[in-house]
Formats: structure tokens, C-alpha cells, sequence
């Protein structure tokens, strides 16, 4: 069912008073039965990370409704891995995105590069350096604002605004799938969710890889020891991950690989291919380290950590996604063109 939204104001006393507040609900259906609140939450609050959702869900802005009794209502502070049951209605109450931080921002509504649109859907090929939703370092500027400053440029202010259907990493560049509609955005996302959608990226990696193609089967987890909180690594008691690749085309001391992840672990195909010695070129974590990450967060970065590098952000495409259109159902294959910063550099 899709979610019920109400724009409100906070009383007096409660938070910003001048931010507009929006109430979702989302009915629990048979296919999210069982699932983790935090995890039916990032599919659906696409402008939030998953670290935002958990505060969201600690900060007590989340209420669950058992669908017959509302005052049987769970108000409070809940867990974040708390399973849902089929009928609940989950509510949460935040700030809108995209009110004021899109008047602020004032961006060129041309700034987008676009694959593919039609009443339902929009891909974009998106540039690197840029979040596909706010951030607290990126505020002001991410794929959802721009998408929502072009939607209100074409069509003025829609019931309904273009939503994420997936993410992909601030650095890597390539198709993003949006949904103007909150149909089409459950069905699309139900095919992400059920690794439906078939996606193949494309990634320039450092040194001569042996052989034309080969699997990658090994389970990811989080590197605890790491001064780096985001890094993640090969572990055996890690999630199943798993990545097929091609030769694309090799270069002297590089090669570009054509990728088809079954799984979408967290940093998996960077993971991945640094495991098997050749990470991708630019990633400033899997091929340079720790301290050259952290001296990029400090605008520090060395001339030898650049000749390292190579490039100034990672090689790393999403380059083609296939699917079934929400309501035709067509299967589509949209593919972006390989980043020019990319290119030019191969």
C-alpha cells in the first residue's frame, strides 16, 4: 500500500518550529513480513542513509501501529532490529526533505544528465563527488535535490516527487533509477529487494588482471580494527558476497573490467577487487589506505598520494541496470556512458 503522507507543524517547544514536518505511514504487507525495521525503512525514507534511519529510529520519531488496536501503539525509543509482522503500520514523523534546503540551493535545473524518463520513471547518469541523498557534510546538494529542483522546474509542486529506488557510493558515477510515483516505486523496489534487477558495472582497476573472466565468492564484513569506521573486508563468518567479472580491455599496468554483482553488500565490489590484489583506480580507501582517506577528509592529499591514485575519484561505473517496467512490463535495459572523467583518462 503506497504510504499516507500529512504535512504538519510542530507545537511550541518541539524542534525547529519553523520546519515542515511530514507524517509517512507505511502498512506492513505479506512481503516484509519478518523484516528489520531499520532495513523497511531504508527502502522506503530514500533521501536517509542507514545510519540516518537509525537515529531516526532512536531519536523516537517512530511509532508502530498493530493495525486493529491503535492503542496498542509501540511509541518510544525502539530497536532498530525489531522484526515486523504483516498488518502493522509503521509511522514516522520528520522533517520533509528538499523544502527550504531546495530554495537555498537554487541549481540549474539542466545540471542532470538524463538516460532515460517517462511518466513513471527516470535514470540519470550521476557525476561523481555527489551523494544520491543529504548527508550532514552534504546538506545542500545531492541527486534527490537536484532531481527535485528539475521536477519542480518541469511540472511545479506534485503530489507525488521522484523517489531513490537504490543507492550508489558519493564517488561512483553512473545510472540512478528514480520513481516519480509511489506505485511504481514499491514494484521497482520489490525487484531490488528480491535481486531482480540486473546490474552491471564497469571498473578500472589497478595492475594486469590474469585470465578474461572469473567469480568472486567470498563473505564481507565490517573491519572493526580499521581507523577507517566504513571500511569493510573479506571475513569468513562475514554476509555471502558474490561477483562475476569480464575483461573489458587492458591497458599498460591497468585493466577495465565488466562486472555483475549478485549481491549488494556494502562496499562489495571494491572489497572484492582488492581482495584479489587489483583495486580500483582513485579509491582513496581499498587502493590508497587508511591515512590517505583520512587525509582526504582533511583536503590533505599528498602528490604521492595522487600518483598513487591516479584519478581524483574511483573508476568505479554503473553502467547498465535491466528490469521490468513497474506497470508495462517491459523488461528495460538502460546503460549510461562510461564517465568522460574516466575516459579521458583511459
Amino acid at each position: 500500500m503506497p504510504p499516507r503522507r500529512i504535512e504538519k507543524k510542530r507545537r511550541r517547544g518541539q524542534r525547529d518550529l519553523s520546519s515542515p514536518m511530514r507524517e509517512w505511514r507505511f502498512e506492513v504487507g505479506v512481503d516484509s513480513h519478518g523484516t528489520r525495521l531499520d532495513t523497511f525503512l531504508s527502502a522506503r525514507l530514500d533521501w536517509r542513509s542507514r545510519t540516518g534511519i537509525k537515529a531516526i529510529i532512536n531519536s523516537g520519531d517512530v511509532k508502530i501501529l498493530p493495525g486493529k488496536d491503535p492503542q496498542k501503539a509501540q511509541i518510544g525509543k525502539m530497536k532498530v532490529g525489531l522484526k515486523l509482522r504483516v498488518g502493522q503500520e509503521v509511522i514516522v514523523e520528520l522533517k520533509a526533505p528538499g523544502s527550504e534546503e531546495l530554495e537555498i540551493i537554487g541549481e540549474d535545473p539542466n545540471n542532470l544528465e538524463i538516460i532515460y524518463e517517462d511518466a513513471n520513471i527516470l535514470a540519470i547518469n550521476k557525476p561523481p563527488g555527489l551523494n544520491v541523498h543529504p548527508t550532514h557534510g552534504h546538506l545542500l546538494d545531492s541527486v534527490i535535490h537536484r532531481v527535485h529542483i528539475r521536477h519542480n522546474a518541469l511540472y511545479g509542486k506534485t503530489k507525488d516527487m521522484p523517489t531513490l529506488c537504490h543507492r550508489l557510493d558519493r564517488e561512483t558515477t553512473g545510472l540512478v533509477v528514480l520513481a516519480k510515483d509511489q506505485l511504481s516505486r514499491t514494484r521497482l523496489g520489490r525487484q531490488f529487494e528480491n535481486r531482480k534487477v540486473k546490474k552491471v558495472y564497469r571498473a578500472l582497476v589497478d595492475g594486469v588482471v590474469e585470465g578474461e573472466n572469473g567469480e568472486i565468492d567470498l563473505p564481507i564484513a565490517r573491519d572493526y580494527k580499521a581507523k577507517v569506521r566504513l571500511r569493510m573486508k573479506v571475513e569468513d563468518e562475514g554476509l555471502a558476497s558474490f561477483t562475476r567479472w569480464e575483461v573489458a580491455q587492458r591497458y599498460e599496468n591497468m585493466t577495465l573490467l565488466t562486472l555483475y554483482p549478485r549481491t549488494g553488500r556494502q562496499h562489495q565490489l571494491r572489497v572484492h577487487l582488492a581482495s584479489i590484489g587489483h583495486p580500483i583506480i582513485g579509491d582513496k580507501l581499498y587502493l590508497g589506505g587508511d591515512d590517505v582517506f583520512l587525509r582526504h577528509l582533511n583536503g590533505e592529499l599528498t602528490d604521492i598520494d595522487a600518483a598513487i591514485l591516479k584519478l581524483d575519484h574511483q573508476a568505479l561505473h554503473s553502467w547498465k541496470l535491466i528490469f521490468d517496467h513497474p506497470f508495462s512490463g517491459e523488461t528495460l535495459t538502460l546503460e549510461a556512458p562510461l564517465w568522460p572523467t574516466i575516459a579521458a583518462y583511459l
